[in-house]
């Protein structure tokens, strides 16, 4: 049992630490400045300990005899002999954090084209969904989800995952006609050309 509760609570600690990553994902868009350098710097750091508790969590339960969970269940998604599909949403979570992990690493050099750059905004909009079947594997897969305390912890990360990405939502159309984000979508206004070099060119000279 001992292994058993590890595992939960490197499950919990891996939950509030992907809250804290997309939450901060959402902030640094909309911050300015040097918050925006920090924002994205502790949101770094928390995906790192997303990622590490989730394969502590995966690797406590292969360990642990308390529930049938093989390597090969924990590896392939809803094949787990214990609460199959639930472990299954969570399998799903943890490749899509380790995708969004890699491209995370990988953005400074896919920032070099627009066409990569918008690429790397389109993957990482799917840590919402990432982080979606996160909690739904939580609820569904945990013994206590239905204890006061398990209910609490998952209400407040969906209020903060929900109020930080309607912040940024609100500062996206406030600053929406800012010169940078109108940059970064590749948004010219059309010159304006002088009326007197439209005159169609001549021969010769008058």
């Amino acid at each position: 049992m001992t292994l058993w509760f590890l595992a939960r609570s490197a499950g919990f600690v891996a939950v509030l630490a992907a809250t804290l990553t997309v939450a901060l994902g959402a902030a640094g868009t909309a911050s300015r400045g040097d918050a925006r350098v920090l924002a994205q710097l502790v949101h770094r750091s928390a995906a790192v300990l997303t990622l590490a508790m989730l394969a502590l969590h995966a690797g406590l339960l292969v360990a642990d005899h308390y529930v049938d969970v093989t390597p090969g269940g924990a590896l392939l998604p809803f094949t787990a002999g214990y609460r199959g599909p639930a472990l299954g949403l969570g399998t799903l979570a943890g490749y899509g954090f380790v995708v969004l992990a890699l491209t995370g690493a990988l953005r400074g050099r896919m920032a070099a084209s627009e066409a990569a750059a918008r690429t790397w905004r389109g993957v990482h909009l799917t840590a919402y969904g990432a982080w979606v079947l996160a909690m739904a594997h939580g609820v569904l897969a945990g013994t206590d989800s239905g204890t006061p305390w398990a209910v609490l912890l998952y209400g407040g990360c969906a209020t903060v995952v929900v109020g930080t990405v309607a912040a940024r939502v609100i500062a996206g159309l406030a600053h929406a006609d800012d010169p940078l984000p109108r940059a970064r979508q590749g948004v010219r206004r059309p010159v304006q050309v002088p009326t007197t070099a439209r005159r169609p060119l001549t021969g010769g000279t008058r």
